[in-house]
């Protein structure tokens, strides 16, 4: 099995990703929810097109609307970027799609919008940027965009951004060890990446039309264990230092819930693990606990999602 190549971003400086880009297209896209991050939204293109000017070909505001009205987050995209495509998820089709929320769901309606219109022949020309909007300002660069876009043009299909941050509960205590639980040859990449579950990630059009998007929490997950069973080329790239907002405690469980459920999930659909005896995975999360008050509580939620089937199937 091939080893991940490791990349530190300041070995992928503009000019180094400006000679190795050619022809090719450079895609960045930011998802965003309502006007929670329309001030971050602002620097954080304005960074880009002051720093990188045209080595990036369009940005995206992957953006899903409170309500109904334009939101200001999409404002200060346009504002600082008047090139920007604002593209509304309430209401971006795609054929396979229903009305389903998701963060995974919001990226494969982006996906399938820069192929209908961007890409006209071959996918492996077009490199898609995925981040983040919620990053605290003092940590987000330029490094964010050319160390993952530089991986992938140095060759490989998939480049995961790793970092340094002060909180990682979900990463160093459920998503390292778990990824690490089964010895299986396909699953060797998944110990290998430094941030696992990180949402800054870059490819080839043609790597995210191939593996399968879950809706919500299980995304990164999917993405992870498709490219490293099919044995595709991946690069793990050190940004540095890192922060964005911090999940509670009850939300901190859900999303463990989401990752451990796709992970057990996607190792049954690959053949590695067998459920017997009427045993079957689960869509619910419920738990009891003893509260501040020293009373008993329980809790219930229905976390299902969907597992999108790749695009490459619908075109």
């Amino acid at each position: 099995m091939a080893e991940i190549m490791q990349f530190d971003s300041g070995e992928l400086t503009r000019e180094v990703v400006a000679s190795m880009k050619g022809q090719k297209h450079i895609h960045v896209i930011f998802s965003t929810f309502g006007e929670r991050e329309a001030s971050l939204i602002y620097e954080k293109i304005s960074q880009l097109r002051e720093n990188l000017g045209d080595l990036v070909d369009t940005i995206y505001l992957s953006h899903r609307r409170a309500g109904d009205d334009e939101e200001e987050t999409e404002q200060m995209a346009r504002k600082a970027d008047h090139n920007a495509e604002i593209l509304i998820c309430n209401n971006l089709e795609v054929p396979d799609m229903g009305a389903e929320k998701g963060k995974g769901a919001d990226m494969r309606r982006a996906l399938y919008h820069i192929n209908t219109t961007k890409v006209k022949s071959n996918p492996d020309d077009h490199i898609v940027i995925f981040l983040d909007a919620d990053v605290v300002s003092q940590y987000f660069g330029a490094h964010f965009v050319t160390g993952l876009a530089g991986a992938v043009l140095n060759g490989n299909d998939f480049a995961k951004a790793s970092f340094w941050r002060e909180m990682g509960r979900v990463k160093k205590y459920v998503a390292q060890p778990l990824f690490s639980v089964i010895d299986h040859p396909g699953l060797e990449k998944l110990s290998q990446l430094a941030y696992p579950l990180s949402g800054e990630v870059g490819g080839t059009v043609s790597f995210f039309n191939s593996v399968n998007f879950w809706q919500i929490y299980g995304v990164e997950t999917g993405i992870n264990i498709d490219a490293s069973m099919r044995n595709y080329r991946v690069a793990d790239v050190n940004l540095g230092l890192y922060d964005h907002e911090h999940h509670g405690d009850t939300g901190i469980q859900k999303m463990s819930f989401g990752i451990i459920r796709t992970f057990i999930r996607q190792c049954v659909d690959y053949g590695i693990l067998e459920l017997k005896d009427g045993a079957k995975i689960s869509d619910i999360f419920k738990a009891s606990y003893i509260d501040g008050n020293a009373q008993r509580q329980k809790m219930e939620f229905n976390l299902e999602e969907k597992k999108y089937q790749p695009l490459e199937k619908i075109f």
